[in-house]
């Protein structure tokens, strides 16, 4: 059943430190973000690679036996690090606009002002959506339903104290889920992919756009380590589960789907979590609805 509304319960990408906050710069020096994926980055690919990190320890010894299946992988990880190579707006001093080298990020009660939180769903949103149409995907779309859930989510995460380093807060997402009026079956995270990084509670719009951009890049491109210094080491490289939710291309019979999308973040004790919150589409319809429930969109 999880499968078949997209969503398996996974485990939070690493926490990362946080990036060197980006000094001022030249005007010169200002460029908006963008993300893009290697050739060999296909749907194709992305769906064998869901399915090899949802085995078990010993399913994945038994399949990389096969010669053909270990070659696959090597080269499949190799693609991966084309792909964490190729996105480098996190890793160099520019900034999207000057006025985010100035903006100091707003936290109210632990997550994000209104518009601040807007500012990066879309933000954030831009770039999943620059990769899914390298794919042929049709594009993830702002809901202010979605960003409302987003809200609730990082409020469990704040209450509880919860972070990404003690991974998904099921129970508090299923709160949250239901709060807003969604129907979802059992306890399971149907919703959120998680990303996060430690640092004070004063950061800069740009330092905060390029954390996002980094827990984006880790997500899509299977890459687990706190920061790029281990990018050559394939074996960094090691699930892609998160990457077959935003891409929805998990094998399932709704692949090709796409979410009504929010965005927030949580911070506790020093650490930022990233709540990359997305809705299928297709509960409005599949299973007479049941599972929409009485979310607005």
């Amino acid at each position: 059943m999880k499968k078949l509304i997209g969503r398996f319960l996974v485990v939070a990408a690493l926490a990362i430190p946080a990036l060197t906050q980006v000094k001022p710069v030249q005007a010169a020096s200002y460029k908006k973000a963008a993300f893009t994926l290697p050739k060999g980055y296909t749907k194709a690919n992305l769906k064998k690679a869901y399915l090899y990190t949802s085995m078990s320890a010993s399913q994945k010894k038994a399949w990389l036996k096969k010669k053909k299946n270990a070659a696959w992988l090597k080269s499949w990880k190799k693609i991966n690090v084309k792909g964490m190579k190729a996105n480098t707006f996190d890793q160099t001093r520019k900034a999207e606009r000057a006025a985010d080298n100035k903006t100091i990020v707003k936290l109210t009660k632990g997550h994000l002002t209104t518009s601040q939180a807007k500012t990066l769903a879309t933000y954030s949103l831009r770039l999943i959506n620059q990769a899914r149409s390298k794919m042929g995907l049709k594009k993830w779309k702002y809901s202010s339903g979605t960003q409302k859930l987003a809200l609730e989510i990082s409020k469990e995460y704040v209450a509880n104290n919860k972070t990404i380093a003690t991974g998904h807060y099921v129970t508090g997402i299923v709160r949250a889920t239901k709060k807003v009026g969604l129907k979802l079956p059992g306890n399971y995270n149907y919703v959120e992919d998680m990303a996060g990084f430690r640092d004070s509670s004063a950061i800069t719009m740009t330092a905060m756009k390029k954390d996002i951009y980094y827990g984006l890049k880790t997500m899509i491109f299977g890459y687990r380590y706190a920061n790029q210094s281990k990018v050559n080491q394939l074996s960094q490289y090691t699930e892609w589960e998160h990457a077959g939710d935003l891409m929805n291309t998990q094998g399932g019979q709704y692949d090709g789907d796409w979410d009504y999308y929010g965005f927030n973040v949580s911070y506790t004790n020093g650490t930022y979590s990233m709540h990359y919150i997305g809705v299928p589409s297709h509960l409005k319809w599949a299973y007479s609805g049941k599972y929409w429930g009485s979310f607005k969109s």
